[in-house]
């Protein structure tokens, strides 16, 4: 895997105040913590940031440069403004890079399934593999190469050659893909039957009042 390297300032201010000038100037605010590690507020470079997870993914293992150190770390969360779809913060989890971590790694299908063009249907089940491995061996994706599957054929988690530094913790009976037959038309029409018949579900008042204890969550 490939080292990617990071600067992180600390900051001392919080609230959202400083946080909104933080990023105004391109920084994005974040915090490191994990075991023997205080947490601390730091911030990174946003464009910086921006360029490592496009490309590598939230899964992707970063050297900090912090105080004179490089600390290992990886992603554990990153918040995101729901509207402006921009990330806002992002939480770096200090790791050993000689102990094997949890992980959810994405499945990536590859080619174009002949089932497809023959009128089936491709259903993509599986798409996060949970896994043990040791972070400087972590992949970006499990690739999964579906050209020479047919109508009918299915592909497990057992099926597909995965590196042996990967310690799978899912079954290995999990279904990645299948490729389902064309629907006859009477069968369309039943579903569209049993669909016109769902009741709507019943809508909630609006102005609710909030359940006594409820409160509003603050950003940092």
């Amino acid at each position: 895997m490939e080292q990617l390297l990071l600067k992180a300032t600390p900051r001392k201010e919080t609230g959202k105040g400083p946080l909104k000038s933080l990023r105004n100037e391109g920084k994005l605010p974040g915090v490191i913590y994990g075991k023997d590690f205080e947490n601390t507020p730091v911030f990174v470079d946003y464009k910086e940031f921006f360029k490592i997870i496009k490309k590598h993914g939230e899964t992707a293992i970063i050297d900090l440069e912090f105080q004179g150190d490089n600390i290992p770390v990886m992603m554990k969360e990153v918040q995101k403004d729901t509207l402006k779809r921009a990330i806002v913060h992002v939480d770096f989890l200090k790791i050993s890079l000689t102990e094997k971590i949890e992980i959810k790694l994405p499945v990536v299908l590859r080619g174009e399934a002949e089932g497809v063009k023959e009128g089936g249907t491709l259903q993509h089940q599986l798409r996060e593999i949970t896994a043990k491995v040791l972070p400087r061996d972590i992949p970006e994706h499990i690739e999964v190469d579906i050209n020479g599957l047919h109508i009918g054929d299915v592909v497990t988690l057992g099926d597909i050659e995965i590196d042996d530094k990967i310690e799978v913790l899912d079954s290995s009976d999990e279904v990645i893909v299948t490729v389902l037959a064309p629907m006859k038309e009477e069968e369309l029409e039943e579903e569209l039957i049993v669909d016109e018949h769902v009741e709507e579900p019943e809508v909630i008042a609006k102005g609710k009042e909030k359940e006594e204890g409820e409160e509003e969550t603050e950003e940092e």
